[in-house]
């Protein structure tokens, strides 16, 4: 059973800062090189498919009486319930693993001078780990420090890019065909990875969850659409063949003698990261803790910040992205973490109760 250490708003908070990091990279590359204006459909299909998602996790861990998923997997699978764990511990690994790759190419083939990644990773890493030891309700607590920069800096760059938005640069939706649609449907469910992480999150926030959700769901998906207009407004056909467009957006953009609004959006997006790493680092350890018994939490925090450090640093990105990194086995984990196993947790759950009773 666990105890009700976050708040609602740190609750949202800590699920917004971790789209946020998701939507500052969202680009062509995310869909297959299509044309990413037609995806302000594709958000608002995601954003309805979102609320049918949370139904299992939701109802699953709020009648559960401080029990999170992992508690109630142990208690309906008995042993054979440690698969299911350290399948979310594998999956919440991958999601930290692949947002570190996405900074490495961003640095790699955007930032000029070019920065050494693995100096920079490293010393995110060691940050994150150290985050991550201090629980959750830490992590928290920066997030919504965090939170209130990146809602003022980007309420900054958005008003500096509406000023120079060309609407001539808007064409019909689909005029190139559907599958951009598709692409984007796919892309932005398989980033759902705050749907897994609820199970968790859930049983250790006091408030209203239901509304906590919808609020949460409303804000992300009003921000992609809005961060999509802009970016086709102010780039037109630009934003269809850069690699990330949103930074390319802020490069061209200042607001009065501010100029190099370029620097604000690496500055969000490294902190949003370091949420993001300490939050799943946490989440993964909890697994594992829970699979094999409580061990220390700081040395499993610890291997995983190893193992984090060595995928990121020896893989090549070509190969790792036509592996693991395909958006279809992304989407795969993330739709068997998020609904899949929730769904069928908590038919097992309501099928033990009946037992009981009779």
């Amino acid at each position: 059973m666990n105890k009700k250490i976050i708040s609602l708003p740190q609750f949202i908070v800590l699920l917004m800062v971790n789209r946020l990091v998701i939507s500052m990279t969202f680009g062509p590359s995310s869909i297959n090189g299509n044309d990413i204006w037609d995806c302000i459909i594709s958000s608002a299909v995601v954003f309805l498919l979102t609320f049918f998602m949370v139904i299992p996790v939701t109802i699953l861990c709020k009648n559960s009486d401080g029990s999170d998923i992992l508690d109630i997997n142990e208690y309906t699978l008995g042993k054979f319930g440690k698969i299911i764990s350290i399948i979310y511990s594998f999956y919440f690994i991958l999601v930290c693993t692949y947002t570190l790759f996405s900074f490495k190419i961003f640095v790699e083939n955007v930032i000029n001078p070019p920065i050494s990644f693995p100096v920079l990773s490293t010393t995110m890493i060691i940050f994150a780990c150290y985050a991550s030891s201090k629980g959750i309700e830490s992590i928290s607590r920066c997030s919504s420090i965090i939170l209130f920069f990146i809602v003022f800096l980007l309420a900054l760059i958005g008003f500096s890019l509406f000023r120079v938005t060309d609407f001539t640069n808007f064409k019909p939706f689909f005029y190139d065909g559907y599958e951009s649609l598709t692409d984007g449907i796919i892309f932005m469910i398989s980033r759902m990875s705050c749907i897994p992480a609820m199970g968790l999150l859930i049983p250790m926030t006091n408030g209203n969850i239901k509304k906590g959700i919808i609020f949460w769901n409303i804000l992300v998906f009003s921000l992609m659409s809005v961060s999509i207009f802009l970016v086709v407004g102010v780039l037109g056909d630009l934003s269809s063949v850069k690699l990330f467009p949103i930074y390319t957006a802020t490069s061209v953009s200042k607001i009065s003698k501010f100029e190099n609004l370029d620097s604000l959006y690496l500055g969000l997006w490294t902190s949003g990261i370091f949420i993001k790493l300490s939050m799943f680092l946490n989440l993964s350890s909890e697994c594992l803790r829970k699979s094999f018994g409580n061990k220390s939490n700081k040395i499993i925090i610890f291997l995983l910040g190893i193992i984090l450090f060595l995928t990121n640093t020896f893989s090549k990105i070509s190969n790792s992205f036509k592996g693991i990194f395909n958006v279809k086995f992304i989407f795969f984990f993330t739709i068997l973490t998020a609904f899949v196993i929730p769904f069928i947790l908590l038919l097992l759950k309501k099928r033990s109760k009946k037992i009981v009773r009779i």
